[in-house]
């Protein structure tokens, strides 16, 4: 005991003034924002008499322009409350690190004070206290930690704007935004708060949208194939309630993803993607997938050249959600055993496991609700290894269907089983994850 007790537990240091500054000057903004809302409400209303295509195209473009502005106002609102959280937590993590501080000097000046017998008895209730000291300066610093990721989180959240990514709709004269997002309903929210607390049934049902995440919605779907992984996904989920004491929203983490954008805050979901357009509501696969999709400055756009979400690897996609490095089994063929071997030993061993059908993929004879089926697999698309044995390999299409070959337009489920000859011919490799 050579050196002040206090030494044991830096300072915290923050700039509460700055912090409090920053929320109130967005907080000012969040209001301007608000009554540019209102001046654009106010042209609107002067256009009683204007009437014809010109007017409806103004209208339009000013309703849009309002949603915009409106989820500006929301956004900023939000910032500031996270920064006023913060600002709160830190100044209580400042004040009781400042207490411990001053409680280990006690000690020491006691400890200095005592002769060396009485130090001889009493340096073990010494040690004792300043363990317990210990022990709530580590869960202060934890506290500010996890207030810190979460700030960071919902301040990415609240100040973001999904990049757009406009595309013509097929058969139509209108385009759409993939990029497009919308509020998640209270009933969506208890739904997906029932699922997380029974991990040992499915957490989603995947219907991929039009958004090119195939790696992403069968990886994720791979892992909920077994209560193991379903589990590890859960783990990664925690519920944000808002100040009425209501779930509003999830964290998100991804542990191999970038550090700066491991948790990610979501509160809406993508109007396109997972579910979208579908009987079914948003799930908790389309939480992941916006989660995502916020994670990339590209947004929904493909990986190349503009850092999206669409059209990545499913080892990388993998390696995102486990924080372990993941490779994929390529079909060179001359090496089509080490597929198998790799798909059946991942079911075997409860391990998450996808296949990426080949750029040349066609058509191939499946068994699919107990009947014989002509399907088109997909080329360069993502599937669920469901099962796998010698027999042959069962996999989900993240579209929840499949095409039946040729032009009719029918389909069939998602789930079919085909041989091994099948698959060597559609498929150009195996990924199996882990579940850390």
């Amino acid at each position: 005991m050579a050196v002040g007790f206090s030494q044991r537990f830096p300072a915290v240091t923050g700039d509460l003034g700055s912090i409090w500054s920053c929320q109130n000057e967005i907080r000012n903004r969040s209001r301007q924002i608000g009554e540019l809302y209102t001046g654009v409400n106010t042209v609107i209303g002067r256009c009683d008499e204007w009437t014809g295509l010109a007017r409806d195209a103004f209208v339009t473009s000013a309703d849009a322009e309002k949603r915009e502005i409106g989820i500006w106002e929301d956004g900023t609102l939000q910032a500031a409350n996270a920064l006023k959280s913060y600002y709160f937590t830190l100044e209580w993590v400042i004040g009781s690190v400042n207490g411990i501080r001053a409680r280990a000097d006690e000690l020491w000046a006691q400890y200095q004070a005592m002769t060396p017998a009485d130090r001889a008895t009493q340096e073990a209730a010494i040690e004792e206290e300043l363990s317990y000291l210990q022990g709530r300066y580590d869960e202060a610093k934890m506290t500010l930690s996890e207030e810190a990721l979460n700030t960071g989180a919902s301040l990415r959240e609240a100040l973001y704007f999904t990049p757009e990514d406009i595309h013509k709709e097929d058969g139509a004269a209108r385009y759409v935004d993939y990029g497009d997002t919308r509020s998640l309903t209270q009933q969506e929210l208890a739904d997906m708060l029932a699922r997380l607390s029974d991990p040992s049934s499915s957490l989603f049902d995947i219907d991929q949208g039009r958004i090119g995440d195939c790696h992403l919605l069968a990886s994720l779907n791979a892992y909920n194939q077994t209560e193991a992984g379903r589990r590890y996904l859960a783990s990664l989920i925690t519920p944000h309630y808002g100040a009425d004491g209501k779930v509003d929203g999830f964290y998100v983490d991804f542990p191999g993803f970038d550090r700066n954008h491991k948790r990610v805050f979501v509160q809406d979901v993508l109007e396109h993607g997972d579910t979208a357009g579908k009987s079914r509501n948003a799930d908790l696969g389309s939480i992941f997938e916006k989660a995502f999709v916020q994670s990339h400055m590209g947004g929904t756009r493909g990986k190349i050249p503009t850092w999206g979400a669409s059209g990545s690897l499913s080892a990388l996609t993998m390696g995102d959600i486990s924080g372990k490095a993941t490779y994929p089994t390529v079909n060179l063929g001359i090496n089509r055993e080490s597929l198998k071997t790799a798909a059946i030993d991942a079911v075997t061993t409860g391990r998450p496991v996808v296949a990426e059908s080949s750029p040349f993929a066609g058509d191939a004879q499946v068994t699919a609700n107990g009947s014989r089926e002509d399907i088109t697999i997909a080329s360069s698309h993502v599937y669920t290894v469901a099962a796998a044995d010698e027999n042959g390999v069962t996999l989900i299409n993240p579209w929840g269907h499949n095409d039946r070959s040729g032009n009719s337009g029918s389909r069939t489920g998602a789930t079919f089983t085909m041989s091994w000859d099948e698959f060597y011919a559609n498929f150009g490799d195996v990924t199996v994850g882990q579940i850390p």
